[in-house]
């Protein structure tokens, strides 16, 4: 059985340095009415233009990641947060508890090799080093996460730029531009002041199987880009996301090589397609506790890490499926109409508003999550906090009581054979 105990059991993903769409919608209240919409941080500087995109962002860096919020973290007994600079999001065994904490910082390429004709704000390099010095002076270590390719490696708002996919199918470059990104990084970050703070890579964030994305293509990056961080640093971390793919197709290439440290990352989200979104809470929570047994066996054989989770039953956040976009859930995004003829999304997100009952379903369904991720090397919730959107807030969801700090307050704890006979 694998053992790793410099990776720990509880975390919270700490993303947000430069965050918005679902978790800061309100930067981008201002194209509401506008002729030309940014949807991305590719365009929010390109409809603002280069100065005041920066003033905004700037805003942005100083006021919503700061000291105290990594202090309050660390009071919570957390051990990983996921700090990130630049996205605009929509978004061994099970180790012992220790005293230790860890931060996930991702960003963009751009923030190490930008071309003139990119319109991306540099400067969120400096937030960075602030927040992953905050995390070493409260004892906190860090992730850090390439979360944007050149061309978009997923389509996504969160690569970057939201539409085609051009990762591998464009400019010849980005793939080299992108082992140069990751190069850039993990030197800066193996320096003696960030020895035992920073403690993994996470080569590129949820790279598509799709789009012209090839898989082969992918795996190539992965074992390249694996090479060039072993070439500065010998025993950090390496982490591959699964290009939302099965665990288990990961086995064959994984087994292959001679890696030595790497994790694998998934994320496990139930509000992205209307299968999803129609289950009642039983079901949904049957969902969760039926990863189980993948999520177990793919740690008998490589690090598994469940990167990702949420409390959200819909998609009624704003703007989380991108600006200018509505929901699956009440039919305002998809084509296909409501998922339910009662599903709505207004008051959705009024947490003041919500009955006793639906406040015990999410403490029962983050408790069922914890509980199921613990069987691979751990958990990162997203987000640490968001500006609307109380599903996806974890302190607001310690404040108020619907997610367990201590395992001896969950109130949840998967049967898994009861779980797969259910969604069966």
């Amino acid at each position: 059985m694998l053992m790793l105990q410099d990776l720990l059991m509880e975390k919270i993903r700490f993303e947000g340095l430069i965050s918005v769409d679902g978790i800061r919608p309100s930067l981008f209240d201002q194209f509401v009415n506008s002729t030309i919409q940014a949807v991305d941080e590719y365009t929010f500087t390109q409809v603002l233009g280069c100065e005041e995109a920066r003033r905004q962002l700037r805003s942005h860096w100083n006021t919503w990641v700061t000291e105290a919020d990594i202090r309050k973290l660390a009071s919570y007994g957390l051990n990983h947060l996921r700090l990130f600079v630049f996205r605009f999001c929509r978004k061994r065994h099970v180790p012992m508890l220790t005293t230790h904490r860890t931060n996930r910082i991702p960003i963009g390429y751009w923030a190490f090799d930008k071309k003139p004709e990119e319109p991306f704000v540099q400067g969120a390099y400096l937030y960075l080093l602030k927040a992953v010095r905050w995390a070493k002076k409260y004892n906190m270590k860090v992730i850090l996460d390439l979360h944007g390719a050149p061309g978009s490696q997923n389509g996504f708002d969160n690569s970057g730029r939201r539409g085609p996919i051009g990762w591998q199918t464009g400019d010849p470059d980005n793939i080299p531009r992108t082992i140069n990104a990751v190069k850039i990084m993990t030197k800066r970050f193996s320096c003696s002041e960030f020895k035992n703070t920073v403690t993994a890579i996470n080569v590129l964030n949820e790279p598509a199987s799709w789009g012209g994305n090839q898989l082969n293509v992918t795996q190539k990056f992965y074992t390249k880009s694996y090479e060039a961080v072993r070439h500065i640093n010998s025993g950090i971390l390496v982490v591959f996301h699964t290009a939302f793919l099965p665990l288990s197709s990961w086995d064959d290439y994984l087994s292959s090589r001679k890696f030595s440290r790497v994790v694998l990352d998934t994320h496990i989200y139930t509000v992205f397609s209307y299968e999803l979104l129609a289950l009642n809470q039983a079901q949904r929570i049957n969902s969760i506790c039926s990863n189980i047994p993948d999520i177990l066996n793919s740690t008998e054989k490589v690090w598994t890490l469940v990167g990702e989770w949420s409390l959200a039953d819909t998609d009624c956040t704003k703007w989380l499926n991108g600006f200018g976009r509505g929901a699956l859930y009440d039919g305002t995004f998809g084509g296909r109409g409501p998922v339910c003829a009662t599903c709505k999304c207004q008051g959705t997100e009024d947490y003041w508003n919500w009955t006793l009952e639906y406040r015990r379903f999410l403490l029962d369904f983050a408790s069922a999550q914890m509980n199921a991720y613990e069987a691979g090397i751990g958990w990162i919730f997203w987000n640490f906090k968001a500006e609307a959107s109380p599903h996806w807030n974890f302190m607001l969801g310690i404040e108020e009581g619907w997610i367990p700090l201590s395992p001896i307050n969950r109130t949840y704890e998967c049967n898994v054979i009861d779980a797969l006979v259910e969604l069966s």
